[in-house]
């Protein structure tokens, strides 16, 4: 019988894993004791959804079984309306303090994929949005073009992938609060179960045994234990995924650096080369997933950040044309500049968390013209330059620009 039910929950992972169907959270129950990091219901196992086929088939199913229910926890009580402030970030404007953040929906700007775009998102709600959708950004993300060259395809599936690996890093935490609650409510038992049905080659399951288990404390537990194993697997696999597809894109890039298409250099072409580093100072975090040291949730990190003074000068790193200035909800004051095409992309550097912006819309810039100054506005912990390289509206590592 043991065997039964440990066989009997595998499965049962396999069909939480591939139902995308299931990826929804239910909100409003009380975060966890002991330091969860995300809000929800203690006793649910949250399950893994796959990708939309073809980029990320579905894992096969050895056994349909039916799927747990559980009854809907109670509505939170509705997040507080925000209060629209005055457009900030004109050029040479520094507020006397942080304002409060917009909401999305300017030109050029769009909502977080989970956020409600009429409430900005703090860290007391960030974890309810993550809850809702782990893959969710909470930082406005630029419009990108289509991906119709190869180079393209290659970038934009670098961003689903590290956007997946963000969903499993939020996933498995989340479940791994649910096991701990899971193991101090039903004691030492369920702990010995797990040792001795971990080698069982037992792969029979039946729906009765696979109903009994997860209605009682024991399954519960081996529930849990399989489904952060069964993230963890994932999640392996996708981070060396990431790695050989970032090597692609980081191949390509080296090759455009070195060999520029034959485009001459104008005010909005920077014509091919290395990037101008916007600030001097050390790199402090660097491009791909992490846990937002602001939001407390795992985030893809869009850029490089560099540590540097507030007021420190910020130049561009090559010629272009000002396409955004001004607040972008977590990025704060946030500067981009469009600089042509290379290799069939359109190719920008974007600036976040400034203190002050001394460009406008439009503009035309030279490489190393000062365009604003470091700050700490918006999701951010202390003065740092958040710098960022986007190929067709996507975002990419920086560090092989500069």
């Amino acid at each position: 019988m043991v065997c039964a039910v440990s066989a009997a929950v595998t499965a049962t992972l396999v069909t939480t894993v591939s139902s995308p169907a299931a990826a929804v959270a239910t909100p409003g129950a009380a975060a966890s004791p002991g330091g969860g990091l995300l809000p929800g219901p203690l006793n649910s196992v949250l399950p893994l959804p796959a990708l939309p086929a073809p980029s990320l088939p579905a894992l096969p199913l050895p056994l349909p079984l039916p799927t747990i229910v559980k009854p809907p926890a109670s509505q939170p009580s509705p997040l507080p309306p925000i209060v629209q402030p005055a457009q900030p970030g004109g050029p040479g404007t520094q507020p006397a303090q942080q304002p409060a953040q917009p909401a999305a929906g300017a030109p050029g700007n769009e909502a977080p994929a989970a956020a409600n775009p009429n409430v900005p998102v703090t860290p007391g709600n960030a974890a309810q949005i993550i809850a809702n959708d782990p893959g969710a950004d909470l930082y406005p993300q630029v419009p990108v073009d289509p991906a119709d060259t190869p180079q393209a395809r290659l970038v934009a599936r670098l961003s689903e992938v590290q956007h997946r690996v963000q969903y499993l890093h939020n996933t498995i935490a989340r479940t791994q609060v649910d096991l701990a609650v899971a193991q101090r409510q039903a004691g030492a038992v369920p702990s010995l179960i797990t040792v001795l049905t971990s080698n069982t080659g037992d792969t029979t399951p039946t729906a009765g045994s696979y109903q009994g288990s997860v209605d009682s404390p024991e399954g519960r537990v081996l529930a849990l234990t399989s489904a952060v194993a069964s993230g963890q697997g994932e999640l392996a696999r996708r981070q060396a995924e990431v790695q050989n597809i970032q090597q692609q894109v980081n191949s390509s890039i080296q090759q455009a650096i070195l060999n520029p298409a034959p485009v001459p250099a104008t005010a909005a072409n920077y014509g091919g080369g290395k990037l101008r580093r916007p600030v001097p100072g050390a790199i402090t975090s660097t491009f791909g997933n992490r846990f937002d040291p602001y939001y407390h949730v795992w985030q893809l990190h869009a850029g490089a950040d560099i540590g540097a003074p507030t007021g420190t000068p910020i130049v561009a790193a090559a010629a272009g044309r000002v396409t955004q200035a001004g607040w972008l909800g977590g990025y704060g004051y946030y500067t981009c500049i469009d600089h042509g095409q290379v290799n069939g992309q359109r190719m920008s550097t974007c600036y976040g968390h400034q203190s002050k912006i001394l460009v406008t819309v439009g503009q035309q810039v030279s490489a190393g013209q000062v365009i604003g100054q470091v700050g700490s506005t918006g999701a951010s912990t202390g003065p740092h330059l958040h710098f960022e390289v986007r190929l067709g509206g996507r975002p990419v590592d920086p560090m092989p620009w500069l």
